[in-house]
Protein backbone atom coordinates (compact mmCIF):
# COMPACT_ATOMS: atom_id res chain seq x y z
CA UNK A 1 0.00 0.00 0.00
CA UNK A 2 1.11 2.95 -0.98
CA UNK A 3 1.78 5.94 1.68
CA UNK A 4 -0.54 8.47 0.47
CA UNK A 5 -3.38 5.66 0.13
CA UNK A 6 -2.54 3.99 3.45
CA UNK A 7 -2.75 7.50 5.37
CA UNK A 8 -6.28 7.88 3.80
CA UNK A 9 -7.21 4.60 4.67
CA UNK A 10 -6.62 5.35 8.09
CA UNK A 11 -8.76 8.94 8.29
CA UNK A 12 -11.27 6.77 6.63
CA UNK A 13 -11.65 4.68 9.50
CA UNK A 14 -10.95 7.10 12.04
CA UNK A 15 -13.76 9.35 10.83
CA UNK A 16 -15.86 6.53 10.26
CA UNK A 17 -15.24 5.03 14.48
CA UNK A 18 -16.18 8.17 15.29
CA UNK A 19 -19.12 8.89 13.34
CA UNK A 20 -20.60 5.69 15.01
CA UNK A 21 -19.17 6.97 18.43
CA UNK A 22 -21.52 9.40 17.82
CA UNK A 23 -24.87 7.54 16.50
CA UNK A 24 -24.04 5.12 19.85
CA UNK A 25 -24.01 7.76 22.11
CA UNK A 26 -27.19 9.40 20.70
CA UNK A 27 -28.84 6.06 20.93
CA UNK A 28 -27.68 5.59 24.59
CA UNK A 29 -29.29 8.83 25.67
CA UNK A 30 -32.60 8.85 23.36
CA UNK A 31 -33.93 5.48 23.97
CA UNK A 32 -34.17 5.17 27.37
CA UNK A 33 -35.93 8.20 27.61
CA UNK A 34 -37.88 7.28 24.61
CA UNK A 35 -38.97 4.28 25.94
CA UNK A 36 -39.81 6.16 29.43
CA UNK A 37 -41.80 8.71 27.50
CA UNK A 38 -43.42 6.94 24.92
CA UNK A 39 -43.68 3.38 26.59
CA UNK A 40 -41.86 0.36 24.97
CA UNK A 41 -45.01 -0.65 22.61
CA UNK A 42 -45.09 3.22 20.95
CA UNK A 43 -41.05 2.34 20.31
CA UNK A 44 -41.45 -0.44 18.54
CA UNK A 45 -42.97 1.39 15.83
CA UNK A 46 -39.84 3.74 15.54
CA UNK A 47 -37.77 0.66 14.39
CA UNK A 48 -41.05 -1.15 12.11
CA UNK A 49 -40.98 2.16 10.66
CA UNK A 50 -37.37 1.88 9.40
CA UNK A 51 -38.02 -1.88 8.71
CA UNK A 52 -40.40 -1.03 5.75
CA UNK A 53 -37.82 1.50 4.48
CA UNK A 54 -35.41 -1.48 4.08
CA UNK A 55 -38.43 -3.25 1.95
CA UNK A 56 -38.42 -0.01 -0.08
CA UNK A 57 -34.40 -0.05 -0.41
CA UNK A 58 -34.58 -3.95 -2.23
CA UNK A 59 -35.87 -1.28 -5.74
CA UNK A 60 -33.59 1.82 -4.80
CA UNK A 61 -30.39 -1.00 -4.28
CA UNK A 62 -30.52 -2.14 -7.83
CA UNK A 63 -29.22 1.39 -9.50
CA UNK A 64 -27.46 3.06 -6.79
CA UNK A 65 -25.64 0.88 -5.17
CA UNK A 66 -23.18 0.12 -8.06
CA UNK A 67 -23.05 2.85 -9.61
CA UNK A 68 -20.24 4.16 -7.05
CA UNK A 69 -17.75 1.52 -8.60
CA UNK A 70 -18.82 2.08 -12.07
CA UNK A 71 -18.11 5.38 -11.61
CA UNK A 72 -14.63 4.81 -9.89
CA UNK A 73 -13.63 2.58 -12.63
CA UNK A 74 -14.30 5.14 -15.65
CA UNK A 75 -12.53 8.25 -13.59
CA UNK A 76 -9.58 6.09 -12.46
CA UNK A 77 -9.41 4.95 -16.23
CA UNK A 78 -9.18 8.85 -17.07
CA UNK A 79 -12.80 8.24 -19.34
CA UNK A 80 -14.42 11.39 -17.67
CA UNK A 81 -16.83 11.86 -20.45
CA UNK A 82 -17.95 8.48 -19.60
CA UNK A 83 -17.92 9.29 -15.70
CA UNK A 84 -20.18 12.10 -16.08
CA UNK A 85 -22.56 10.05 -18.21
CA UNK A 86 -23.09 7.63 -15.47
CA UNK A 87 -23.77 9.95 -12.64
CA UNK A 88 -25.60 12.04 -14.98
CA UNK A 89 -27.72 8.56 -15.84
CA UNK A 90 -28.26 7.70 -12.50
CA UNK A 91 -29.40 11.00 -11.04
CA UNK A 92 -32.17 11.36 -13.92
CA UNK A 93 -33.33 7.52 -13.03
CA UNK A 94 -33.02 8.86 -8.72
CA UNK A 95 -35.32 11.74 -9.66
CA UNK A 96 -38.09 9.77 -11.55
CA UNK A 97 -37.81 6.61 -8.81
CA UNK A 98 -38.49 9.25 -5.86
CA UNK A 99 -41.47 10.80 -7.36
CA UNK A 100 -42.58 7.18 -8.35
CA UNK A 101 -41.84 6.47 -4.34
CA UNK A 102 -43.73 9.75 -3.22
CA UNK A 103 -46.85 8.30 -4.43
CA UNK A 104 -46.92 4.62 -3.04
CA UNK A 105 -46.11 5.68 0.10
CA UNK A 106 -48.48 7.95 0.78
CA UNK A 107 -51.54 5.36 -0.06
CA UNK A 108 -49.62 2.80 2.22
CA UNK A 109 -49.10 5.26 5.20
CA UNK A 110 -53.47 5.53 4.62
CA UNK A 111 -53.77 2.10 5.07
CA UNK A 112 -51.79 1.31 7.61
CA UNK A 113 -53.54 0.20 10.41
CA UNK A 114 -55.72 -1.92 8.03
CA UNK A 115 -52.58 -4.35 7.79
CA UNK A 116 -50.60 -3.58 11.30
CA UNK A 117 -51.67 -4.35 14.69
CA UNK A 118 -51.95 -1.03 16.15
CA UNK A 119 -53.50 0.18 19.38
CA UNK A 120 -56.21 2.27 18.82
CA UNK A 121 -55.24 5.80 20.78
CA UNK A 122 -51.72 5.58 18.51
CA UNK A 123 -52.86 4.85 15.01
CA UNK A 124 -52.52 8.91 14.15
CA UNK A 125 -49.20 9.33 15.45
CA UNK A 126 -48.07 5.80 14.10
CA UNK A 127 -49.39 6.51 10.98
CA UNK A 128 -46.93 10.59 11.05
CA UNK A 129 -44.46 8.71 11.96
CA UNK A 130 -44.23 6.28 8.99
CA UNK A 131 -45.21 8.84 6.86
CA UNK A 132 -42.68 11.13 7.45
CA UNK A 133 -40.52 8.39 7.47
CA UNK A 134 -41.23 7.27 4.11
CA UNK A 135 -40.45 11.07 2.91
CA UNK A 136 -36.91 10.80 4.64
CA UNK A 137 -36.62 8.04 2.50
CA UNK A 138 -37.45 9.44 -0.74
CA UNK A 139 -35.14 11.99 0.20
CA UNK A 140 -32.28 9.70 0.71
CA UNK A 141 -32.94 8.42 -3.10
CA UNK A 142 -32.22 11.62 -4.47
CA UNK A 143 -28.85 11.66 -2.27
CA UNK A 144 -27.53 8.42 -2.96
CA UNK A 145 -26.09 9.03 -6.05
CA UNK A 146 -23.60 12.35 -4.51
CA UNK A 147 -22.51 10.17 -2.44
CA UNK A 148 -20.35 8.51 -4.97
CA UNK A 149 -17.92 11.77 -5.18
CA UNK A 150 -16.11 10.79 -1.54
CA UNK A 151 -16.14 6.98 -3.04
CA UNK A 152 -14.77 7.38 -6.35
CA UNK A 153 -11.75 10.21 -4.43
CA UNK A 154 -11.47 7.28 -1.83
CA UNK A 155 -12.40 10.30 0.81
CA UNK A 156 -14.75 8.52 3.00
CA UNK A 157 -13.63 10.60 5.78
CA UNK A 158 -16.09 13.16 4.43
CA UNK A 159 -18.98 11.29 4.48
CA UNK A 160 -18.00 10.50 8.00
CA UNK A 161 -17.85 13.90 9.33
CA UNK A 162 -21.24 14.63 7.28
CA UNK A 163 -22.54 11.89 9.41
CA UNK A 164 -21.86 13.30 12.72
CA UNK A 165 -22.91 16.68 11.80
CA UNK A 166 -26.28 15.16 10.65
CA UNK A 167 -26.34 12.53 13.65
CA UNK A 168 -25.61 15.48 16.10
CA UNK A 169 -28.31 17.71 14.45
CA UNK A 170 -30.69 15.29 14.85
CA UNK A 171 -30.19 14.72 18.40
CA UNK A 172 -30.48 18.44 18.31
CA UNK A 173 -33.80 18.65 16.83
CA UNK A 174 -35.37 15.79 19.25
CA UNK A 175 -34.29 17.80 22.46
CA UNK A 176 -35.56 20.36 21.12
CA UNK A 177 -38.56 18.91 19.80
CA UNK A 178 -39.18 17.32 23.19
CA UNK A 179 -38.23 20.07 25.28
CA UNK A 180 -40.78 22.16 23.78
CA UNK A 181 -43.79 20.27 23.41
CA UNK A 182 -45.91 17.10 24.97
CA UNK A 183 -44.07 13.99 23.91
CA UNK A 184 -44.71 12.63 20.23
CA UNK A 185 -43.80 9.48 18.66
CA UNK A 186 -43.40 11.10 15.09
CA UNK A 187 -40.41 13.72 16.68
CA UNK A 188 -37.69 10.84 16.23
CA UNK A 189 -38.92 10.46 12.69
CA UNK A 190 -39.29 14.56 11.95
CA UNK A 191 -35.36 14.96 13.21
CA UNK A 192 -34.69 12.37 11.05
CA UNK A 193 -36.07 14.25 8.31
CA UNK A 194 -33.92 17.44 9.09
CA UNK A 195 -31.01 15.46 9.19
CA UNK A 196 -32.13 13.87 5.69
CA UNK A 197 -32.59 17.11 4.29
CA UNK A 198 -29.29 18.55 5.51
CA UNK A 199 -27.46 15.26 4.15
CA UNK A 200 -28.98 16.28 0.51
CA UNK A 201 -27.42 19.63 0.72
CA UNK A 202 -24.08 18.06 1.93
CA UNK A 203 -23.58 15.90 -0.42
CA UNK A 204 -24.27 18.36 -3.30
CA UNK A 205 -22.05 20.32 -2.10
CA UNK A 206 -19.47 18.04 -1.09
CA UNK A 207 -19.46 16.42 -4.48
CA UNK A 208 -19.37 19.66 -6.78
CA UNK A 209 -15.70 20.94 -4.26
CA UNK A 210 -14.21 17.33 -4.33
CA UNK A 211 -15.49 15.71 -7.67
CA UNK A 212 -16.24 18.92 -10.44
CA UNK A 213 -14.54 17.01 -13.22
CA UNK A 214 -18.02 15.00 -13.34
CA UNK A 215 -20.40 17.42 -14.46
CA UNK A 216 -24.42 17.15 -14.71
CA UNK A 217 -25.57 17.24 -17.73
CA UNK A 218 -29.33 15.58 -17.90
CA UNK A 219 -28.91 15.57 -22.10
CA UNK A 220 -26.98 12.78 -21.30
CA UNK A 221 -28.81 10.26 -20.05
CA UNK A 222 -28.59 7.47 -21.50
CA UNK A 223 -31.00 4.39 -20.65
CA UNK A 224 -28.36 1.77 -22.16
CA UNK A 225 -26.17 2.88 -19.14
CA UNK A 226 -29.34 2.57 -16.33
CA UNK A 227 -30.00 -0.94 -18.25
CA UNK A 228 -26.28 -1.92 -17.35
CA UNK A 229 -26.20 -0.76 -13.91
CA UNK A 230 -29.50 -2.45 -12.93
CA UNK A 231 -28.20 -5.65 -14.79
CA UNK A 232 -25.37 -5.71 -11.57
CA UNK A 233 -27.45 -3.98 -9.13
CA UNK A 234 -30.68 -6.23 -9.63
CA UNK A 235 -28.00 -8.59 -7.84
CA UNK A 236 -27.57 -6.42 -4.99
CA UNK A 237 -31.26 -5.84 -4.78
CA UNK A 238 -31.90 -9.67 -4.38
CA UNK A 239 -29.10 -9.44 -1.77
CA UNK A 240 -31.60 -6.75 0.14
CA UNK A 241 -34.46 -8.67 -0.26
CA UNK A 242 -32.16 -12.13 1.39
CA UNK A 243 -32.09 -9.43 4.71
CA UNK A 244 -35.52 -8.86 4.39
CA UNK A 245 -36.18 -12.28 4.27
CA UNK A 246 -33.64 -13.10 7.12
CA UNK A 247 -33.65 -10.08 9.65
CA UNK A 248 -36.16 -7.13 7.72
CA UNK A 249 -39.68 -9.35 9.02
CA UNK A 250 -38.32 -9.87 12.65
CA UNK A 251 -40.46 -7.03 14.22
CA UNK A 252 -43.01 -7.01 11.63
CA UNK A 253 -43.53 -11.00 12.42
CA UNK A 254 -43.31 -10.20 16.31
CA UNK A 255 -45.98 -7.54 15.69
CA UNK A 256 -48.85 -9.78 14.41
CA UNK A 257 -48.34 -12.92 16.48
CA UNK A 258 -46.77 -11.89 19.44
CA UNK A 259 -47.70 -8.12 20.18
CA UNK A 260 -46.71 -4.95 20.79
CA UNK A 261 -45.24 -5.30 23.76
CA UNK A 262 -42.61 -7.94 22.94
CA UNK A 263 -41.99 -6.06 19.42
CA UNK A 264 -41.00 -3.41 21.73
CA UNK A 265 -38.70 -5.38 23.75
CA UNK A 266 -37.23 -6.99 20.54
CA UNK A 267 -36.77 -3.39 19.31
CA UNK A 268 -34.58 -2.32 22.18
CA UNK A 269 -32.81 -5.83 22.37
CA UNK A 270 -31.81 -5.19 18.53
CA UNK A 271 -30.37 -1.21 19.10
CA UNK A 272 -26.93 -1.76 20.23
CA UNK A 273 -26.06 -4.88 18.08
CA UNK A 274 -27.78 -3.15 15.16
CA UNK A 275 -25.46 -0.29 16.38
CA UNK A 276 -22.14 -1.87 16.37
CA UNK A 277 -23.62 -3.92 13.21
CA UNK A 278 -23.61 -0.64 11.37
CA UNK A 279 -20.08 -0.21 12.08
CA UNK A 280 -19.00 -3.72 10.93
CA UNK A 281 -20.39 -2.90 7.41
CA UNK A 282 -19.14 1.05 7.47
CA UNK A 283 -15.79 -0.10 8.38
CA UNK A 284 -16.13 -2.83 5.77
CA UNK A 285 -17.15 -0.58 3.13
CA UNK A 286 -13.59 1.69 4.16
CA UNK A 287 -11.60 -0.33 2.31
CA UNK A 288 -13.78 -0.54 -0.91
CA UNK A 289 -12.22 2.27 -2.50
CA UNK A 290 -9.11 1.00 -2.00
CA UNK A 291 -10.08 -2.16 -3.48
CA UNK A 292 -11.69 -0.83 -6.24
CA UNK A 293 -8.77 1.59 -7.57
CA UNK A 294 -6.10 -1.72 -7.11
CA UNK A 295 -8.56 -3.91 -8.77
CA UNK A 296 -9.35 -1.12 -11.84
CA UNK A 297 -5.42 -1.68 -12.23
CA UNK A 298 -5.09 -5.03 -12.10
CA UNK A 299 -2.72 -5.39 -9.12
CA UNK A 300 -4.54 -8.72 -8.28
CA UNK A 301 -1.53 -9.84 -5.88
CA UNK A 302 -1.22 -6.23 -3.93
CA UNK A 303 -5.47 -6.41 -3.35
CA UNK A 304 -5.15 -10.29 -1.75
CA UNK A 305 -2.51 -8.75 0.36
CA UNK A 306 -4.63 -5.90 1.33
CA UNK A 307 -7.65 -8.41 1.90
CA UNK A 308 -5.66 -10.07 4.17
CA UNK A 309 -4.46 -7.21 6.34
CA UNK A 310 -8.06 -5.78 6.33
CA UNK A 311 -9.91 -8.97 8.11
CA UNK A 312 -6.98 -8.63 10.87
CA UNK A 313 -7.47 -4.95 11.21
CA UNK A 314 -11.61 -5.08 11.71
CA UNK A 315 -11.04 -8.31 13.83
CA UNK A 316 -8.67 -5.94 16.01
CA UNK A 317 -11.52 -2.99 16.13
CA UNK A 318 -14.33 -5.49 16.56
CA UNK A 319 -13.81 -8.00 18.56
CA UNK A 320 -12.96 -6.30 22.39
CA UNK A 321 -16.25 -4.40 21.67
CA UNK A 322 -18.62 -7.65 21.09
CA UNK A 323 -16.71 -9.55 24.06
CA UNK A 324 -17.20 -6.61 26.43
CA UNK A 325 -20.91 -6.19 25.38
CA UNK A 326 -21.71 -10.27 25.92
CA UNK A 327 -19.69 -10.16 28.69
CA UNK A 328 -21.27 -7.25 30.43
CA UNK A 329 -24.20 -6.98 28.31
CA UNK A 330 -26.98 -7.89 31.62
CA UNK A 331 -24.89 -4.98 33.95
CA UNK A 332 -25.71 -2.70 30.63
CA UNK A 333 -29.44 -3.20 30.26
CA UNK A 334 -29.75 -3.05 34.10
CA UNK A 335 -28.33 0.65 34.39
CA UNK A 336 -29.57 1.63 30.32
CA UNK A 337 -33.31 0.89 31.04
CA UNK A 338 -34.47 1.25 34.40
CA UNK A 339 -37.87 0.67 33.85
CA UNK A 340 -38.01 -2.62 32.71
CA UNK A 341 -37.98 -5.82 35.42
CA UNK A 342 -35.34 -8.04 35.92
CA UNK A 343 -37.09 -10.75 34.08
CA UNK A 344 -37.19 -8.20 30.91
CA UNK A 345 -33.50 -7.55 30.89
CA UNK A 346 -32.93 -11.61 31.30
CA UNK A 347 -34.77 -11.48 28.03
CA UNK A 348 -33.64 -8.60 26.28
CA UNK A 349 -29.97 -9.67 26.95
CA UNK A 350 -30.90 -13.08 25.48
CA UNK A 351 -32.28 -11.50 22.38
CA UNK A 352 -29.25 -8.78 21.84
CA UNK A 353 -26.61 -12.12 22.59
CA UNK A 354 -28.61 -14.22 19.48
CA UNK A 355 -28.78 -10.92 17.26
CA UNK A 356 -24.62 -10.65 17.86
CA UNK A 357 -23.48 -13.77 16.23
CA UNK A 358 -24.41 -12.83 12.85
CA UNK A 359 -22.33 -9.23 13.46
CA UNK A 360 -19.81 -11.04 15.66
CA UNK A 361 -19.16 -13.72 12.46
CA UNK A 362 -19.07 -10.18 9.97
CA UNK A 363 -16.53 -8.77 12.10
CA UNK A 364 -14.07 -11.41 10.21
CA UNK A 365 -15.23 -11.37 6.92
CA UNK A 366 -17.31 -8.08 5.84
CA UNK A 367 -14.24 -6.76 4.32
CA UNK A 368 -13.80 -9.99 2.10
CA UNK A 369 -17.65 -9.50 1.04
CA UNK A 370 -16.94 -6.36 -0.63
CA UNK A 371 -14.80 -7.52 -3.23
CA UNK A 372 -17.94 -9.30 -4.54
CA UNK A 373 -19.09 -5.63 -5.40
CA UNK A 374 -15.38 -5.20 -6.62
CA UNK A 375 -14.92 -7.85 -8.83
CA UNK A 376 -18.39 -7.55 -10.08
CA UNK A 377 -19.09 -10.89 -8.73
CA UNK A 378 -22.75 -11.20 -7.32
CA UNK A 379 -25.19 -14.15 -8.56
CA UNK A 380 -23.78 -16.47 -6.17
CA UNK A 381 -23.70 -14.64 -3.58
CA UNK A 382 -27.10 -13.74 -3.86
CA UNK A 383 -28.42 -17.40 -4.66
CA UNK A 384 -26.79 -18.27 -1.47
CA UNK A 385 -28.66 -15.62 0.78
CA UNK A 386 -31.76 -16.05 -1.00
CA UNK A 387 -31.66 -19.84 0.18
CA UNK A 388 -30.70 -18.79 3.54
CA UNK A 389 -33.53 -16.05 4.13
CA UNK A 390 -36.05 -18.51 2.78
CA UNK A 391 -34.91 -20.84 5.21
CA UNK A 392 -34.59 -18.77 7.67
CA UNK A 393 -38.27 -17.13 7.14
CA UNK A 394 -39.67 -20.70 7.52
CA UNK A 395 -38.37 -21.52 10.86
CA UNK A 396 -39.33 -18.37 12.42
CA UNK A 397 -43.30 -18.81 11.19
CA UNK A 398 -43.01 -22.52 12.21
CA UNK A 399 -41.65 -21.63 15.72
CA UNK A 400 -43.70 -18.76 16.35
CA UNK A 401 -47.07 -20.87 15.49
CA UNK A 402 -45.82 -24.04 17.40
CA UNK A 403 -43.59 -23.18 20.34
CA UNK A 404 -43.09 -20.49 23.05
CA UNK A 405 -39.76 -19.60 22.20
CA UNK A 406 -41.29 -17.66 19.07
CA UNK A 407 -39.35 -14.36 20.02
CA UNK A 408 -36.30 -16.45 20.54
CA UNK A 409 -35.89 -17.72 17.14
CA UNK A 410 -36.98 -14.06 15.27
CA UNK A 411 -33.46 -12.64 17.20
CA UNK A 412 -31.65 -16.03 16.78
CA UNK A 413 -32.82 -17.90 13.67
CA UNK A 414 -31.32 -15.81 10.85
CA UNK A 415 -28.53 -14.25 13.09
CA UNK A 416 -27.04 -17.78 13.15
CA UNK A 417 -27.44 -18.94 10.06
CA UNK A 418 -26.17 -15.35 8.44
CA UNK A 419 -22.99 -15.62 10.94
CA UNK A 420 -22.64 -19.59 9.45
CA UNK A 421 -22.50 -17.84 5.57
CA UNK A 422 -19.87 -15.49 6.96
CA UNK A 423 -18.25 -17.71 8.54
CA UNK A 424 -17.40 -20.61 5.65
CA UNK A 425 -19.50 -19.02 2.30
CA UNK A 426 -17.29 -15.30 2.38
CA UNK A 427 -13.42 -16.30 2.23
CA UNK A 428 -13.72 -19.53 0.19
CA UNK A 429 -15.63 -17.25 -3.02
CA UNK A 430 -13.34 -14.18 -2.04
CA UNK A 431 -10.07 -16.21 -2.85
CA UNK A 432 -12.54 -18.13 -5.66
CA UNK A 433 -12.96 -14.93 -7.38
CA UNK A 434 -9.52 -13.59 -6.96
CA UNK A 435 -8.17 -16.47 -8.48
CA UNK A 436 -6.48 -17.96 -5.41
CA UNK A 437 -6.75 -21.23 -2.74
CA UNK A 438 -10.26 -21.71 -0.98
CA UNK A 439 -7.90 -21.50 2.41
CA UNK A 440 -6.16 -18.04 1.77
CA UNK A 441 -7.90 -16.13 3.73
CA UNK A 442 -8.70 -18.68 7.08
CA UNK A 443 -5.55 -18.31 8.90
CA UNK A 444 -6.19 -14.49 9.63
CA UNK A 445 -10.14 -15.68 10.53
CA UNK A 446 -8.48 -18.32 12.83
CA UNK A 447 -6.60 -16.31 14.82
CA UNK A 448 -9.26 -13.82 14.86
CA UNK A 449 -11.70 -16.35 16.81
CA UNK A 450 -8.77 -17.61 19.08
CA UNK A 451 -8.50 -14.14 19.81
CA UNK A 452 -12.44 -13.61 20.48
CA UNK A 453 -12.64 -16.86 22.76
CA UNK A 454 -9.78 -15.26 25.36
CA UNK A 455 -11.44 -11.88 25.40
CA UNK A 456 -14.57 -13.39 26.50
CA UNK A 457 -13.22 -15.54 28.99
CA UNK A 458 -11.13 -12.48 30.34
CA UNK A 459 -14.59 -10.36 30.50
CA UNK A 460 -16.53 -12.91 31.75
CA UNK A 461 -13.98 -13.30 34.40
CA UNK A 462 -13.89 -9.65 35.21
CA UNK A 463 -17.44 -9.46 35.08
CA UNK A 464 -18.02 -11.83 38.41
CA UNK A 465 -15.07 -10.54 39.53
CA UNK A 466 -15.76 -6.57 39.96
CA UNK A 467 -19.09 -4.74 41.18
CA UNK A 468 -20.85 -3.04 38.98
CA UNK A 469 -23.95 -0.64 40.29
CA UNK A 470 -23.46 2.43 38.77
CA UNK A 471 -22.21 4.48 35.97
CA UNK A 472 -19.59 5.12 37.08
CA UNK A 473 -17.96 1.39 38.40
CA UNK A 474 -20.11 0.22 34.87
CA UNK A 475 -17.37 2.52 32.74
CA UNK A 476 -14.51 2.58 34.74
CA UNK A 477 -14.26 -1.08 34.68
CA UNK A 478 -15.38 -1.37 30.70
CA UNK A 479 -12.21 1.30 30.20
CA UNK A 480 -9.66 -0.92 32.08
CA UNK A 481 -10.58 -4.09 31.00
CA UNK A 482 -11.54 -2.93 27.16
CA UNK A 483 -7.64 -1.30 27.62
CA UNK A 484 -6.34 -4.96 28.83
CA UNK A 485 -8.31 -6.43 26.25
CA UNK A 486 -6.94 -4.38 23.12
CA UNK A 487 -3.15 -4.90 24.47
CA UNK A 488 -3.62 -8.60 24.73
CA UNK A 489 -5.76 -8.83 21.20
CA UNK A 490 -2.02 -7.35 19.77
CA UNK A 491 -0.60 -10.20 19.95
CA UNK A 492 -2.68 -12.47 19.47
CA UNK A 493 -3.97 -11.21 16.25
CA UNK A 494 -0.74 -9.90 14.07
CA UNK A 495 2.24 -11.74 13.80
CA UNK A 496 5.50 -10.18 14.91
CA UNK A 497 6.47 -8.56 11.37
CA UNK A 498 3.40 -7.06 11.16
CA UNK A 499 3.39 -5.69 14.67
CA UNK A 500 6.77 -4.51 13.86
CA UNK A 501 5.02 -2.35 10.76
CA UNK A 502 2.48 -1.46 12.79
CA UNK A 503 5.29 -0.06 15.56
CA UNK A 504 7.34 2.15 12.67
CA UNK A 505 4.32 3.11 11.12
CA UNK A 506 3.17 4.54 15.00
CA UNK A 507 6.60 5.91 15.94
CA UNK A 508 6.66 8.18 12.41
CA UNK A 509 3.74 9.90 12.60
CA UNK A 510 4.88 10.67 16.38
CA UNK A 511 7.90 11.62 15.66
CA UNK A 512 6.52 13.98 12.63
CA UNK A 513 4.32 16.03 15.13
Amino acid sequence: MSKSSGKQMSINIIASIVSFAVTIGINFFLTPYLVKELGSDAYGFIGLANNFVQYGSIITLALNSISGRFISIAYHKGDIDKASRIFSSVLVADLFLAAVLLIVTAVLTGCLDIFLNIPDELITTVKITFGITFLTFVVSTVTAIFTTAAFVKNRLDINSVRDIISNLLKAALVVILFALFPAQLYYVSLATLGSGLFLLLANITVKKKILPEVRIDIRKFDIKIVKTLLASGIWLSFSQLCQVLMTGFDLLICNLTLGTGLMGLLSIAKTVPNSIGNLTVILGSVFTPHFTILYAKQKINELVEEAKFTTKIMSFILIVPFAGFIAFGNHFYTLWQPTKSPEEIQLIQIMSVLTCITFLCASQTQSLMMLNTVCNKLRLPVFVNLGIGIASLIIVLIAVNTTDLGVYFIAGTSSILMGLRYLFFNPIYAAHILGRKKTTFYPAIIRGWITFAVMLIVFIIASNIFTVNSWISFIAVCLCVGIIGYMLSLPLLFRKEELIRLKNKVTKKLRRR
